[in-house]
């Protein structure tokens, strides 16, 4: 028993210290294994598949939002002579007006919206003449209002052009009092008493010039009569003296006679016609033509004063001109019963605007009309606009010294962005259309200075293919095959792992 005890005990021991040997030997390594096993893996190929998109390069910056356009609108009295400037009507805050809409109303007269960028600076009268003429006569032309000719020319057509515009609005245009009434008659018929007088000396002076016209021809009728007798007197002596017979003696007297009688008959002719040319010019002297003519310029030019003065009137008074329409009151600083003098009210753009600014680098890749996109991002709101302008220099508008300032304005309106803080992006740079594009890190340079990316094959394959790089936005870069075939989809090889 006990034999047999010992016998078991040792095979227990036998098959411990063997399997004790044999976990000893898994953990023991040979210097070969121990140097396979610190070598590297195999290193793999990481890649990234060609695209194909738009690219563009943004410049990102933040702007507010405000109503364009605020600008301060004062009274200029009234039109009435003798009337108090009293507000009879004024809108509230918030009234949106459109070109033609009466702004205010002062003791019942009206003040009206224009378009226009040039202030109405006189009242527009018959006969006006001039570049806000023009700018009446489009308005009138774009409410409807047939001016005729757009001449620069407050004339009639566009006098009752005007008349028609207020009428449509429910108010009488503003014309003559009684006593312009008058005046313009007393104006008309001085004129016309002092056409007569005009009129008798320019005929006067006309016949004075046509009898000395008449001189002239006379003095050389004169001339050439006392040539002819001369020359009657030399023939006679002539043929006397070569004792000619009596007969052709007494030819050559009658030749003396007859040249002598048209001498006599030259001389009294100029003579009755000198004295009718002084006669008549002693007439047209003593009528003064040129002085009634004066006279009659100076009535004619106070006859157009006084219809300038006393036709249908646009008064300065009841025309406000704005650049664009529409516009929104935002205060409103006179109320019914006031005697308006100074501002009477704040009014700004019913379209949004943006003030922003950009970096004096970055300004130089944007252009008025460029196009943006404007993101409010905590109200869900992302909308297009367009940069409207642009400052010449840095450091206007309240930015600083090293930024240019610029103005955009939204292609939509929504309220809900007044005076909200927004992130605008411009687009500066874009390929214009689908363009294949790798990240950055897939192109390298080779030797001879050019650039290329690795392609991967299916079969685990490497092929080089030069390219030219391209625009680059967002870690992607716009590329174009040199030297070897590139397509969408292609993988690029961007880094080992």
């Amino acid at each position: 028993m006990k034999r047999l005890l010992f016998l078991l005990l040792g095979i227990v021991v036998v098959v411990g210290v063997a399997g004790a040997g044999w976990v000893a030997g898994r953990q023991i390594k040979s210097s070969d294994q121990i140097a396979a096993e610190a070598e590297p893996p195999e290193p793999s190929l990481i890649t990234v598949e060609v695209t194909k998109l738009v690219i563009s390069a943004d410049i990102v910056t933040r702007g507010d939002v405000r109503f364009d356009q605020p600008e301060s609108v004062s009274s200029q009295g009234v039109a009435l002579p003798g009337v108090d400037a009293v507000v009879t009507w004024a809108p509230e805050s918030g009234f949106e007006f459109s070109e033609g809409t009466v702004l205010y109303e002062v003791a019942g007269r009206p003040v009206f919206a224009l378009q226009g960028d040039l202030p109405l600076f006189r009242s527009l009268n018959r006969g006006a003449e001039g570049e806000d003429v023009v700018q009446f006569q489009n308005a009138l032309l774009r409410l409807g209002f047939d001016p005729g000719e757009i001449d620069g020319v407050y004339g009639p057509e566009t006098e009752a052009a005007a008349a028609d515009f207020y009428e449509s609005r429910g108010y009488e245009i503003l014309g003559p009092t009684d006593a312009e009434e008058q005046e313009l008659q007393t104006a008309t018929e001085f004129v016309a008493d002092l056409k007569e007088p005009r009129d008798r000396a320019k005929a006067a002076s006309t016949a004075a010039a046509a009898a000395e016209a008449l001189v002239p021809p006379a003095q050389v009728a004169v001339t050439n009569a006392t040539t002819a007798l001369a020359s009657a007197d030399a023939a006679l002596a002539a043929g006397i003296a070569a004792g000619l017979t009596e007969p052709e003696i007494a030819a050559l007297e009658a030749a003396v006679g007859t040249a002598g009688v048209a001498l006599d008959a030259a001389t009294a002719s100029l003579d009755l016609l000198k004295a009718d040319a002084e006669a008549k010019r002693a007439e047209a002297e003593a009528l003064d033509l040129g002085g009634a003519e004066k006279a009659l310029a100076r009535a004619r030019s106070d006859l157009r004063d006084v219809q300038n003065r006393v036709g249908l009137k646009v008064p300065t008074a009841e025309v406000v001109f704005f650049e664009l329409f529409p516009l929104r009151v935002d205060t409103v600083l006179i109320k019914r019963g006031d005697v308006v003098g100074g501002e009477v009210m704040r009014v700004s753009g019913s379209r949004l605007a943006i003030d922003t600014s950009v970096d004096i680098a970055d300004a130089e890749l944007i252009e008025v009309g460029d196009s943006v996109v404007i993101d409010l991002a905590s109200r869900g709101i992302e909308l297009t606009g367009v940069v409207t302008q642009k400052a010449s220099r840095p450091g206007t508008n309240n930015v600083s010294s090293r930024e240019v300032y610029l103005e955009i304005v939204p292609d939509e309106v929504l309220p809900e962005l007044n005076e909200a803080n927004v992130r605008i992006t411009i687009p500066v740079e874009s390929t214009g259309g689908e363009v294949l594009a790798v990240p950055a890190s897939a192109i390298s340079a080779t030797a001879d200075g050019s650039a290329q990316v690795t392609v991967e094959e299916e079969n685990g394959s490497t092929r080089f293919v030069t390219v030219t790089p391209g625009l680059s936005s967002g870690g992607l870069v716009q590329i174009t095959a040199v030297d070897g075939d590139l397509a969408e989809g292609d993988r690029v090889v961007v880094g080992v792992s």
